[in-house]
C-alpha cells in the first residue's frame, strides 16, 4: 500500500564532453538501463497481479468459498506490501513514467480492500441482511471511496489522516470471530466515520515511531487470521485474544498518537 501523491517527474538526458572536439554527446543505452527497465516492467506486473488475486477471491465469494477468499484477500496483501518498497527501490516512476503506479496502486486497493470485503460482509452474513446491513455495506463502499480520493491522506511521517479502508483485514476477522451482527455493523459504521475524520491511523511498516510494534503486531495479525483460516475457525479464548491483539495495537497506537496532539482538531 504506497500512498504516495505522485510528484512531477523531469528526466534529463545524460551527457559526457568528447576530450577531443568538445562535443557533448547524449549516452546511448546501457545493458544496465534496459536491465532497469524490465526490472520495473516486472514490478508492474507484480502489482496488477494484484488485481487477478481480487478477482479470484470475489469469485471465491460468489461461489460460498470463505475460506478461499480470505486467503486470497491476504495474498492481495502481501502483493500489496511488497510491491510499494521494491517501486521505491527501483526509482520505478523515472524509468517507466508512462504509468503511475500510485494510481494503479490506489484501483486494486479499492478491489481488494473494500469491494470484495464488503460483498464477503453481506455474502456470509458478517452483517444481518436488512436495512442494518445494506446501510453499513454502503457505508464501507461511500467513504472509502472519498477517502482513497483524499489529497492528504498521509502525514510527512507516514501516518494515514483518517482509517486507511483496511476492510480486507476488519470483515474476515469479524467472520472468524463470529462476531455477532450488531458488533458488526457497530465497527463498521464506527470505522466508516473515522475515515472521513483527520485521526491518524500508523502505516504499518513505513511510520517510524512504534515501527517494531507495528511490524509484530500487524504480523500476527495476518499470521492468526490465516492459520484460523485454514486449521480451525471455532472461538477459543486464546486464538481470539491473538487475533485481536492486532486491532488492539491500532486502537492504542491512534489513542497515543491522538494524546501526543490534543489540539488537532479531530474533523
Amino acid at each position: 500500500m504506497q500512498r504516495h501523491s505522485p510528484q512531477p517527474i523531469v528526466v534529463a538526458a545524460r551527457s559526457k564532453s568528447c576530450s577531443v572536439c568538445s562535443v557533448s554527446a547524449v549516452n546511448t543505452p546501457t545493458r544496465l538501463a534496459v536491465s532497469d527497465v524490465s526490472v520495473c516492467r516486472a514490478i508492474h506486473g507484480l502489482t496488477v497481479s494484484g488485481i487477478l488475486v481480487g478477482m479470484l477471491a470475489l469469485m471465491a465469494v460468489l461461489d460460498g468459498s470463505p475460506r478461499a477468499a480470505v486467503l486470497l484477500l491476504v495474498l492481495a496483501q502481501v502483493i500489496d506490501g511488497v510491491d510499494g518498497p521494491l517501486a521505491r527501490r527501483f526509482d520505478i516512476a523515472t524509468v517507466i513514467p508512462k504509468y503511475d503506479g500510485y494510481i494503479l496502486d490506489l484501483v486494486i486497493d479499492y478491489v481488494t480492500c473494500v469491494l470484495v470485503p464488503a460483498v464477503f460482509a453481506w455474502q456470509f452474513v458478517v452483517v444481518p441482511h436488512g436495512v442494518s446491513g445494506e446501510v453499513s455495506v454502503a457505508l464501507m463502499l461511500i467513504t472509502s471511496a472519498m477517502w482513497f480520493s483524499r489529497t492528504d491522506m498521509m502525514t510527512d511521517d507516514h501516518w494515514f489522516r483518517g482509517f486507511p479502508g483496511v476492510w480486507n483485514m476488519v470483515i474476515p476477522t469479524l467472520w472468524l470471530l463470529d462476531a455477532p451482527g450488531w458488533v458488526a455493523i457497530t465497527t463498521i459504521i464506527g470505522l466508516s466515520l473515522l475515515s472521513m475524520t483527520d485521526v491518524e491511523f500508523a502505516h504499518p511498516v513505513q511510520a517510524r515511531q512504534w515501527r517494531r510494534q507495528n511490524i509484530g503486531f500487524m504480523t500476527t495479525w495476518v499470521l492468526t487470521m490465516v492459520v484460523l483460516t485454514i486449521v480451525d475457525r471455532e472461538r477459543h479464548l486464546v486464538t481470539s485474544l491473538l487475533l485481536l491483539a492486532g486491532p488492539a495495537w491500532v486502537t492504542v497506537s491512534t489513542l497515543l498518537r491522538r494524546l501526543e496532539r490534543p489540539r488537532a482538531p479531530i474533523v
